[in-house]
């Protein structure tokens, strides 16, 4: 557990599924990639999909909310999809669903949104009875009419169950969600309304990467994920935030990377890498 200035953030390690090495490294070699997560037989690696807990101002939040349960076989079988840990983590924390008072989207592809809901009775529902879920205008509106890349990691019946929640909070840009919790519209070079969480306090700022670095392996600006819709965007995106982080000496959290969850950074000869990793 870390606490940066009024908040404790604790990592809710819920879930790990695999996708192939080249969606995740792009046009990066795999002589190259697979010396920093190795793959299985088919090609695959294997990343996490943790959650960020953040409890504070009497609120329990989350940011992002890995793939939960409601996926047939075959999705599991291609994805290699681990078993739900959700409320084991939860109990860990104190916490039951119920607790949960916000959840935070970084973008709604459904590695990051789907786990907010499961099937009851042919239905998908919210897991979180009690929360609000925050996401980007432009992020709802691109999931709801996507661009034919994108097609496949908006999967619409998710997409409908958090519209029918009635549960659903539209922002239009920077928020400050609560003093020193903020969601800042940066990464659109992933996909158009993408978001980082950025928590700060006493002089400590932890930024959540989302899917603009979401592993430690894409500190490198070139490095991107294969479903970057603008690849330029994703370089100048990641040299604007890890200017700051490298200056303000901020702590990074990754949501894939499968070995560390939040990192210092510092520039060696060629790229930017992890200075000290974090446990949280």
């Amino acid at each position: 557990m870390l606490s940066v200035g009024d908040y404790t953030l604790k990592t809710l390690d819920v879930q790990d599924f695999s996708l192939d090495g080249g969606s995740v490294f792009g046009v990066f070699p795999r002589a190259l990639w697979e010396k920093l997560i190795p793959p299985d037989h088919l090609n695959r690696i294997r990343l996490s999909m943790r959650i960020l807990l953040v409890r504070g101002k009497g609120r329990n939040i989350l940011v992002d909310a890995a793939m939960g349960t409601a996926w047939n076989e075959k999705a599991r079988k291609i994805y290699d999809l681990s078993e739900w840990r959700l409320d084991e983590e939860l109990q860990r924390a104190g916490l039951e669903r119920n607790d949960i008072t916000d959840v935070i989207f970084t973008h709604l592809h459904f590695d990051h949104m789907a786990g907010a809901f499961e099937e009851k009775k042919g239905r998908l529902v919210s897991v979180f009875p009690g929360a609000r879920f925050y996401v980007q205008e432009k992020n709802y509106l691109t999931a709801v009419n996507p661009n034919l890349k994108e097609k496949s990691s908006y999967v619409f019946p998710f997409i409908e169950a958090l519209e029918k929640s009635g549960s659903m909070e539209l922002v239009d840009g920077f928020v400050e969600l609560l003093p020193g919790f903020g969601l800042v519209p940066l990464g659109d070079g992933h996909t158009a309304g993408h978001q980082l969480v950025k928590i700060n306090g006493n002089g400590e700022t932890l930024v959540h990467g989302g899917d603009l670095i979401p592993s430690s392996a894409h500190l490198a600006v070139t490095r991107g994920l294969a479903f970057d819709i603008a690849p330029l965007d994703v370089i100048r995106d990641k040299v604007l935030l890890l200017d700051d982080i490298l200056e303000k000496k901020w702590l990074l959290y990754f949501a894939h990377d499968p070995f560390i969850e939040a990192a210092t950074v510092r520039k060696d000869e060629k790229h930017v890498v992890v200075d000290r990793a974090f446990r949280v």
